[in-house]
C-alpha cells in the first residue's frame, strides 16, 4: 500500500472492527498500525469476555443489542471459529441499586433486549451459591454470554485483510502531522505515512494520540481493573450465567473449571502494562465474604490487570474531531468494547464514509468542546 487514505491507530476491538466495516464496503486503502507484535495485548485481550446488554445508557444499549446479535450469529464467511457460550447473565441489585436496575431493565426491553425480572428465590435456584447473597432481586438476560475474545479480534483483522486492509505490527506512532488545520499523516520510528484520515482507536493511548495531533482535549480516564481466576472447583456448574452484583460491584462467572472473579476496582493508571496491587485481592475477599459468603473458601490460582478507558459522561467518543479536519475518534468504550465492537465499527464506518464536520450524535467528540 503506497499511500493509504485511512490510517487506523490501534488493532484492538475499536480499530479492528472499524477496519472490518470499511473494508467490507470496498475501501481498499486502509492501514492499521499496532504498536505491539500481536493484537489484543492490552484492553482487548485482558477483559472478562462477557457480553452484556442491560446497561444504563440507552444509546449504548442499542449498540449492545446489535453487537450481541452479531456475536450469536456470525456471517457465513467469518474467517475463524469463534465460540460464543450463550449462558445468559444475572444482574443483582439491592436498595437504590435495585431500583436503578429495574429502570435499566425496562429501558432494555423497550430497545428489544430480553430482560426478565427474577425474585431472589428464582436466582438462587439458577445459581445455588447465591443462597446467602445480599440482594433484593435480579434481572435475567438470556441472550448474554461469554465470547472467545482472541478469536473474535483475530476474525475482524483477518476479514479486513482479506478485503484489502493492511495491518502493521510493532509500529508505534510517534507523531500526527497536521497542516493548515487538517491531518496529513502520521510519523513512526521508521517513516512518515501520508494519509487523508487518521482514526484514533488507541484504547488507553487515545488521549496521548489526541495530544500528538493537538486536537480537542477529550476527558478520557484510563483505569486499572483486576481479574482473578480460582483453582478448579468441583461444585461450579460450567453452564452458570455470569453473575454481576451491581450494587456491591462484584461479578463472577465459570472459567477453566473454577470461577473468574472481579471486585470492579477502578484506579486511574497511565497507559501501559498496569502493575498488580495486592490490596485488590483483599478487596475481593472482603466483598465475597460480605455479599456471596458461599464462595468464601475459594483459592485464587492466577490474576492479572487490564485497562479500561472511560469518558467523563460514560458515553463513547466516536466521531470527527471539531478542531482538526480528518482526525476521527473511536475511543472511550469503557468496558463495553467486546459487546459493542461490531456496531461501534459500523457506526464509525458510517460517519467516516459519510464525511461531515462532526457527526456521531450522542457519541460526538464535539460535546467535550469548551
Amino acid at each position: 500500500m503506497e499511500s493509504p487514505r485511512y490510517v487506523i491507530i490501534g488493532a484492538g476491538f475499536a480499530g479492528a472492527a472499524t477496519a472490518y466495516h470499511l473494508a467490507r464496503r470496498g475501501v481498499k486503502d486502509v492501514l492499521i498500525l499496532e504498536q505491539e507484535r500481536l493484537p489484543g495485548v492490552h484492553s482487548s485481550g485482558r477483559n472478562a469476555a462477557m457480553v452484556r446488554q442491560v446497561v444504563s445508557e440507552p444509546v449504548i444499549a442499542e449498540l449492545a443489542l446489535k453487537g450481541a446479535a452479531f456475536l450469536r450469529s456470525l456471517p457465513a464467511d467469518w474467517p475463524v471459529p469463534v465460540l460464543f457460550q450463550q449462558s445468559g447473565s444475572l444482574l443483582l441489585g439491592g436498595g437504590e441499586g435495585w431500583r436503578k436496575l429495574l429502570k435499566d431493565a425496562e429501558m432494555a426491553r423497550r430497545k428489544g433486549i430480553e430482560a426478565e425480572i427474577w425474585s431472589p428465590e428464582k436466582a438462587k435456584e439458577r445459581v445455588w451459591v447465591l443462597e446467602d447473597a445480599d440482594f433484593e432481586g435480579a434481572v435475567w438476560c438470556p441472550t448474554d454470554g461469554v465470547v472467545d475474545i482472541h478469536a473474535l479480534l483475530t476474525g475482524y483483522l483477518k476479514a479486513a485483510s482479506a478485503c484489502g486492509a493492511e495491518v502493521r505490527y510493532g509500529c508505534s506512532v510517534s507523531g500526527v502531522e497536521v497542516k493548515g488545520g487538517r491531518v496529513t499523516g502520521v510519523q513512526t520510528a521508521g517513516e512518515t505515512i501520508s494519509a487523508e484520515t487518521v482514526i484514533n482507536a488507541g484504547g488507553p493511548w487515545a488521549g496521548v494520540i489526541g495530544g500528538l495531533a493537538g486536537v480537542i482535549d477529550a476527558p478520557l480516564r484510563t483505569c486499572r481493573r483486576h481479574l482473578f481466576v480460582s483453582a478448579p472447583l468441583t461444585w461450579v456448574n460450567p453452564t452458570w450465567p455470569f453473575v454481576w452484583d451491581l450494587t456491591h460491584d462484584l461479578y463472577f462467572r465459570p472459567d477453566s473449571g473454577g470461577l473468574l472473579l472481579c471486585p470492579c476496582d477502578q484506579d486511574d493508571m497511565a497507559p501501559g502494562d498496569p502493575p498488580l496491587d495486592d490490596s485488590v485481592a483483599e478487596l475481593l475477599a472482603e466483598k465475597i465474604r460480605r455479599f456471596v459468603p458461599k464462595i468464601s473458601d475459594i483459592a485464587i490460582k492466577k490474576r492479572w490487570a487490564g485497562l479500561r478507558t472511560l469518558t467523563g459522561d460514560g458515553r463513547f467518543a466516536i466521531g470527527w474531531d471539531p478542531k482538526v479536519k480528518g482526525f476521527f475518534w473511536v475511543a472511550g468504550l469503557g468496558g463495553h468494547g467486546v459487546t459493542t465492537s461490531y456496531s461501534v465499527g459500523e457506526l464509525a464506518a458510517d460517519l467516516i464514509l459519510g464525511g461531515g464536520a462532526e457527526g456521531g450524535g450522542e457519541f460526538s467528540i464535539a460535546r467535550f468542546r469548551a
